[in-house]
């Protein structure tokens, strides 16, 4: 018998921590104590890229996480509006814990290795997950990617 041809769930495309006016204030006077410090070692332009950046990182703490539809299909996998074909995954592993259910796939392309896709264990079963991904892709034990890890401390 063969295996269904889809599996797809719904979920939030990260975890959303609400976010104090003491972290706004923080991301703001560190950003700004960097920036003056750049210029003051006359790097201005990497003062004014430390400014965006606290800027950029402001405006992503204000918005809220997007409800996304997940897909593993027989043309890869799919997140949101974005397919990514098996022929650009390496490998995979199911993350099942009591509160942060995931997958992260390694992927062959340089600017983002890791594409990391929530589920809820509840809703969609982990070794059912497991075997779909198994026919296409090889699994390996990954862990999160540093940056990863920074943000989530961070509160993104």
């Amino acid at each position: 018998m063969e295996g269904p041809t889809k599996i797809s769930w719904k979920a939030l495309e990260h975890e959303h921590r609400e976010k104090t006016s003491d972290w706004f204030w923080a991301v703001g006077i560190i950003a700004i104590a960097a920036a003056v410090l750049a210029v003051f070692f006359g790097n201005i332009l990497f003062g004014l890229l430390i400014l965006i950046a606290a800027f950029a990182s402001i405006l992503q703490g204000h918005t809220k996480p997007r409800i996304l539809e997940y897909e593993l299909s027989r043309k890869g996998v799919r997140v949101g509006d974005t397919l990514y074909p098996y022929s650009t995954l390496e490998s995979f592993w199911v993350i099942d814990e009591e509160i942060n259910d995931r997958i992260i796939i390694k992927s062959q392309k340089t600017l983002m290795p890791f594409i990391i896709i929530p589920y809820d264990s509840t809703r969609v079963d982990p070794e059912h997950l497991r075997d779909y991904l198994l026919e296409y892709i090889d699994e390996e034990e990954l862990e999160e990617p540093l940056s990863q890890q920074i943000m989530e401390i961070l509160g993104f």
